[in-house]
């Protein structure tokens, strides 16, 4: 099994980077291939709503690092991206990454039945994780209605590429602590077990 880890954070070895990387190492010690890529450290634009990529569906126009990753992730068996929440939602460098994905996707509507249709050029089955390190807790002293929301969004990722199976993996109160992760062996040994659980059948 082929396994990419994306970590979304601009923040260099904090709590995301140690997550994305205790699911790649539990992956890896039950005999994944894997690969880490730092959004933070690649050229990376945002979508230029363009439609460009509906002239050739899967084919982002830009030519950036983005465009390349995202054809390499059509590659590997399971996709596992993190990112931080700021102001109760994910950081700019995933929210790019989910944009240019829409260069795989064509909405449409069934003409007999009026009904909403998404075509798509992603393939079809992966395994995908996504893990999301937040700085309150859990519950939340303030606007909690606002991580139902986010995370109603983050649902909508998996299901428009046509994921086989998919998990939320989140770490709760870590405040501005960025070694949080790495203080935590209860959490990093969870991290490492979901990874394992990539090479699971079920």
């Amino acid at each position: 099994m082929k396994v990419i880890g994306i970590n979304a954070s601009p923040r260099k070895g904090a709590n995301t980077q140690t997550l994305v990387e205790a699911v790649l190492n539990g992956a890896e010690e039950r005999g994944a291939e894997t690969r880490l890529v730092n959004l933070r450290e690649q050229k990376i634009n945002g979508c230029l709503g363009c439609e460009g990529c509906k002239k050739h569906l899967g084919q982002c126009v830009q030519k950036d690092d983005l465009t390349l990753l995202l054809q390499e992730m059509t590659t590997y068996d399971a996709i596992v991206v993190g990112t931080p929440v700021y102001w109760y939602h994910v950081a700019a460098q995933f929210k790019m990454l989910v944009d240019r994905l829409y260069c795989f996707l064509e909405f449409g509507e069934n003409p007999d039945t009026g009904e909403q249709t998404i075509k798509s050029e992603f393939p079809r089955g992966k395994k995908m994780i996504f893990i999301i390190s937040r700085g309150d807790p859990e519950p939340p002293a303030l606007f909690p209605q606002f991580y139902d929301h986010l995370q109603e969004w983050l649902n909508l990722i998996p299901l428009s590429l046509g994921a086989g199976r998919f998990e939320f993996f989140h770490q709760f109160g870590a405040g501005i602590d960025r070694k949080a992760a790495r203080n935590d062996p209860e959490l990093l040994r969870k991290a490492k077990a979901t990874g394992a659980g990539l090479l699971s059948s079920t």
